[in-house]
C-alpha cells in the first residue's frame, strides 16, 4: 500500500504487490527486519512499484526517529530464504494520540498473490498488538485491507484524513478492541503530507 505516497492513488502496486491469500501461508516466513535487510527491502519495493517512490520512502521513514519503530518492519521469506514480501508500520496521530499506519507494502514480482503479502501484513499487525499498539491506519485498496480486520475510518471510527481521499479506502483497524480515538490523521514528514 502506498496510497498515501503523492505519486500514488490509493490502489498503487503496493497493493497489487501485497498478495493474495491463495497460497499456502505456511510457506512463508514472517520475522522483524534486521539491519543486514535494507538492501533486500528496497530491492522488493523497486521491483514491486517499478520506481523509487516507496523505496526511498522506506528509507526516510528509517532515518526519522519520530516515525521509525524498532520491531515493526517485517519480512515474509520464501522457502529458499529469500525475503520475497515487505511491510511497514510508522508512527502517526490522530490528532494527539498516537496509533501506527501501514505504508508501504509490497512483494517481489514472482511471489505475488501467493499469500507473502498476506502472511508478512498479518504477522506484522500481531507484532503491532504485541508491543502495545492500539490504532492501525491504512490507505489502500478498499477489497484487500477489510481481511485484516481494517474498516472505513472515517464512517466507523470518526477518524479523518489529512487529505480528501475515498471514504473506502482510508481506513482503520482498532489492534486491542478499544474504541479508537476520533481526530484527523497525521503522518511522519517523509509521506509529504501537510
Amino acid at each position: 500500500m502506498s496510497g498515501i505516497h503523492a505519486s500514488h492513488g490509493s490502489h498503487g502496486a503496493g497493493d497489487r504487490g501485497a498478495g493474495d491469500p491463495a497460497g499456502d501461508p505456511a510457506a512463508w516466513q514472517p520475522r522483524p527486519e534486521t539491519a543486514a535487510d535494507t538492501t533486500a527491502v528496497r530491492r522488493i519495493h523497486l521491483a514491486a512499484f517499478g520506481t523509487a517512490g516507496e523505496a526511498d520512502l522506506v528509507d526516510a521513514l528509517r532515518r526519522d526517529p519520530s516515525a521509525w519503530l524498532p520491531g515493526l518492519s517485517y519480512l515474509a521469506d520464501a522457502p529458499d530464504g529469500t525475503p520475497a514480501a515487505h511491510a511497514l508500520l510508522t508512527r502517526c496521530h490522530v490528532d494527539e494520540v498516537p496509533a501506527v499506519a501501514l505504508a508501504p507494502c509490497a512483494v517481489l514480482p514472482e511471489y505475488q498473490q501467493r499469500g507473502a503479502g498476506d502472511t508478512v501484513i498479518r504477522a506484522l499487525l500481531e507484532a503491532a498488538r504485541a508491543a502495545g499498539e492500539r490504532t492501525a491506519i491504512v490507505l489502500g485498496h478498499p477489497p484487500y485491507y477489510p481481511r485484516f480486520g481494517f474498516a472505513p475510518a472515517a464512517h466507523r471510527f470518526g477518524i479523518l484524513p489529512p487529505q480528501p481521499w475515498p471514504d473506502e479506502a482510508f481506513m482503520a483497524l482498532s489492534l486491542d478492541g478499544s474504541t479508537p480515538p476520533r481526530g484527523t490523521v497525521r503522518y511522519a514528514r517523509a509521506f509529504g503530507i501537510d
